[in-house]
Order: structure tokens, then sequence, then C-alpha cells
């Protein structure tokens, strides 16, 4: 099963803490990210893929994430900048504008599972 992470929250940085008010990303507010992970787990189980797309439990720590052998990275809106990347592939990564998020528009991903999936098999 490979693993998709959302991204939620910036890395824990300078600045970047609740006492800056930017901790939980753009639309903390809406807790959102519950409706998101659940659309995209549906179209992904609708079409029996084997992916699994799961919340971030690592505090946005990319070395864990890359440990862990996470295949793709989806960042919620407001993080593209504010998430700490190090050597995690960018071509692996989903950033994802407000209007996507907030509709549960779930091609951005799938579109990124079908580019992941074209590439393994076309090195098979």
């Amino acid at each position: 099963m490979k693993n998709i992470v959302f991204i939620y929250m910036p890395s824990p940085t300078l600045f970047r803490t609740p006492g800056f008010g930017v901790s939980g990303g753009l639309f903390v507010a809406y807790f959102r990210e519950d409706k998101y992970i659940a659309a995209v787990q549906k179209a992904i189980d609708k079409r029996q893929l084997n992916w699994r797309f799961t919340r971030d439990t690592t505090e946005s720590n990319i070395e864990t994430l890359m440990d862990e052998g996470v295949e793709l990275l989806v960042c919620a809106p407001g993080l593209r900048f504010m998430f700490y990347r190090k050597n995690f592939d960018k071509q692996r990564m989903v950033f994802l504008t407000t209007m996507e998020y907030l509709s549960n528009d779930v091609r951005p991903v799938m579109r990124k599972i079908r580019e992941r999936e074209d590439r393994e098999y076309l090195l098979d």
C-alpha cells in the first residue's frame, strides 16, 4: 500500500508557532482536512487503487515522512512556501488551491496518483 500524507500545518520553525497565528494552516477554522481526506480516499477506493491517504502525524517533519516511505505529500492552501520540504522531490507534492480544498476537488491528487502509476508502469 502506497501512502499519501496530507500536510495541513506549516513546519514548526521560528515564527510559525501557535503564538504567531499560523498554526494549522490557512483554513484551520474550517477543520476541513477530514472532509478532504475522506473525499480523496473515496475516489481512491472507487478506482480500487493501492493507495492510502492519511493526515500528517509528524508535525510536518519531512525527515520522518521520508523515513516512513511516503509516496506523495498533499499540502493545504497557504503552505506552498511554509512547508520545509528539504530533499523531498517536489514532483511528488501537490499544493492545493483554496477552491480545490474548500470544494473537495480530488482531481489534483488523482492526477498525481495517475502520474505515479504511469511512471511505475513504464519502469516495469
